[in-house]
């Protein structure tokens, strides 16, 4: 019995001791990451991180993938900088960010859920068309803010007190998606379809027009994430978001081994982007190469799935 004890406390929370692990490793090893201020910068770099990453939750949460995340990014921020140059307009420029997330979001799930296009090879396709898109638009070449309201850089650079704002957004999405995906009707028919879909179907539940939802809520995901990067760069980078794709697929991952779940969630999206960072920001501090941490990154998530998968938890993870 206490067997089974333990080996239920490891399936529910290995992943999350991994973590404590890994920071009290980094304590002992360099001086300044045990720091408040190092705490905070942590919490400002995940912001950007989890914003994406809950939204390609709701994907995942259905049985979805989405690879165009990054391009996407990378085309709202090259528009939003466009825009707030022409016109100086926060409020456009903005709507404008979003706008493009969503229509990159509605585009993934039309031929997802209703052209019923297989959703790894559907996103990644709608993916290339995006980087064109941005490439082509730009030259490739950042587009630089001249003369943007000031308000717009308390979005990505302003701090409340000692708290960056960023810090503030995170939080606010991740309240609404932990409500959404626990206490919604939404939620539970996402999870319901990322189950079993033909079982969703016959409980009455509209399957496409579900996934479709969850394309949207990724492809605003990353409008906002686009904002807030823009922000804090100060131009619109072309390649900006394109990095972020890798550190998602991790995030998600790793949420799927948390809690004993099985399946992505706002809090297991929340942990492993905490993880994620703070690794980053580690590795940094000791020097390491930065392909080296691509490896390490890389590493911690086999180890995590590996290590769920030895103690029976099946991780519901869905490609085609």
């Amino acid at each position: 019995m206490n067997r089974d004890l333990w080996k239920h406390f490891i399936r529910r929370y290995g992943t999350v001791i991994g973590g404590v692990l890994i920071f009290i490793g980094f304590a002992v090893t360099t001086p300044y990451f045990f720091t408040f201020h190092n705490f905070l910068l942590i919490l400002k770099q995940m912001s950007l991180l989890t914003i994406v990453s809950l939204g390609f939750t709701f994907v995942m949460a259905a049985g979805g993938f989405d690879m165009s995340i990054g391009f996407a990014m990378g085309l709202a921020n090259v528009f939003l900088a466009s825009v707030l140059n022409a016109t100086g307009s926060l409020a456009l420029a903005v709507l404008t960010a979003l706008g493009t997330g969503l229509v990159v979001g509605a585009l993934n799930g039309l031929l997802v859920a209703f052209l019923r296009l297989p959703d790894f090879i559907a996103t990644f396709a709608v993916g290339s068309v995006t980087y064109g898109a941005k490439m082509l638009y730009s030259g490739g070449y950042p587009v630089f803010l001249v003369s943007p309201p000031r308000s717009f850089f308390t979005i990505g650079q302003g701090t409340v007190g000692p708290v960056p704002v960023p810090v503030f957004i995170m939080l606010g999405i991740l309240i609404v998606s932990l409500v959404v995906l626990n206490r919604t009707k939404l939620g539970r028919h996402i999870y319901a379809i990322g189950g079993n879909p033909m079982a969703a179907l016959y409980a009455g539940i509209n399957v496409r027009r579900k996934r479709f939802y969850t394309f949207l809520i990724s492809g605003l995901s990353v409008g906002i994430t686009a904002i807030v990067l823009t922000s804090r760069l100060g131009s619109g980078q072309p390649e900006a978001g394109e990095n972020f794709l890798l550190d998602v697929i991790s995030v998600c991952f790793l949420s799927t081994t948390m809690f004993g779940e099985g399946e992505p969630t706002g809090a297991g999206a929340f942990v492993g982007a905490f993880i994620i960072t703070m690794l980053n920001n580690g590795l940094t501090m000791l020097n390491v190469p930065y392909h080296v941490q691509y490896i390490t990154k890389g590493m911690v998530v086999i180890f995590a799935v590996m290590l769920s998968v030895l103690l029976g938890q099946k991780v519901r993870i869905k490609f085609l």
